[in-house]
């Protein structure tokens, strides 16, 4: 899918944030979240601050993510059998649920637009950039935030390790958040203007000929045996955006999880387009 999102903010979880009460000002909040959440929305909010777009001013808030609330997940479905199914704390039930990310986002910045979550496994946060693609192409958001979330859990750990996932990858975890719009603004650090997946003939191809096609100065892939997880793809893709310059104004980055989700997505230098 051929689109134009410009990215005017940007964060990574394990980037340089923000001190957390500063970014969730609300201690009630900040003492419910869990170690997902403790990822995820302080990141957001960072991304959202460094746009200097006003949270008034957001349209959407699109999340994706793999698995979701495993923590949480696996602490209810415990002590569910360890109670005998009685006197059951709430808390984790409600926090596991796969949209409780951008539903904590909307909340402490009082959002009340669109609001939709992507647990579409490997292929999650490529499905929610086609949803905010469409939605700027189709004039329906100007600005809005997009973001992935996983988490890694010692027992997912183990259970993939004995399904043998791990002999030829390596578990992973994060968070990331891009505050997209229509149009370039001060802080904009790159425009995504291609989407592709599942994109197998195109990951089969060298480098030399993917550069060919997307008339590209640079192609990314993940490197052998490098922490992923279902939505790794996202995170590559803000790793990749302070490598845009005058001299490598397109980029490809092509990701393929597990060697089941075949995708691309093309990143050029905001200059192009503004």
């Amino acid at each position: 899918m051929k689109c134009r999102c410009y990215i005017n903010g940007h964060a990574l979880h394990d980037e340089q944030l923000p001190p957390f009460a500063e970014l969730v000002p609300s201690a009630a909040m900040r003492r419910r979240m869990s170690r997902f959440l403790r990822m995820g929305v302080p990141t957001a909010m960072a991304a959202l601050r460094r746009s200097g777009v006003d949270p008034a001013q957001v349209d959407a808030i699109i999340t994706a993510t793999g698995f979701g609330c495993l923590g949480d997940s696996e602490k209810f479905l415990r002590t569910m059998v360890e109670q005998r199914e009685e006197l059951l704390n709430p808390t984790p039930f409600i926090q596991s649920t796969f949209n409780t990310l951008g539903a904590q986002i909307a909340l402490l910045c009082g959002n009340r637009a669109y609001n939709m979550t992507y647990a579409h496994r490997g292929y999650s946060f490529e499905s929610a950039l086609l949803d905010a693609a469409m939605l700027l192409d189709e004039g329906q958001a100007h600005h809005l935030l997009l973001g992935a979330a996983d988490e890694q859990t010692p027992a997912q750990h183990r259970i993939m390790e004995r399904m043998g996932l791990w002999r030829r990858h390596a578990d992973g975890e994060g968070a990331l958040f891009l505050l997209l719009s229509n149009e370039a603004g001060p802080r904009c650090a790159g425009c995504i203007t291609e989407v592709l997946f599942p994109a197998g003939e195109e990951l089969r191809a060298s480098d030399d000929e993917l550069m060919r096609r997307f008339e590209a100065d640079r192609v990314v892939r993940p490197e052998p045996m490098q922490p992923d997880c279902a939505t790794g793809a996202g995170r590559r893709l803000a790793e990749a955006l302070p490598l845009l310059n005058s001299e490598v104004r397109r980029i490809v980055l092509c990701n393929n999880y597990m060697d089941t989700n075949p995708t691309v997505i093309v990143i050029e230098w905001a200059a192009q387009r503004s």
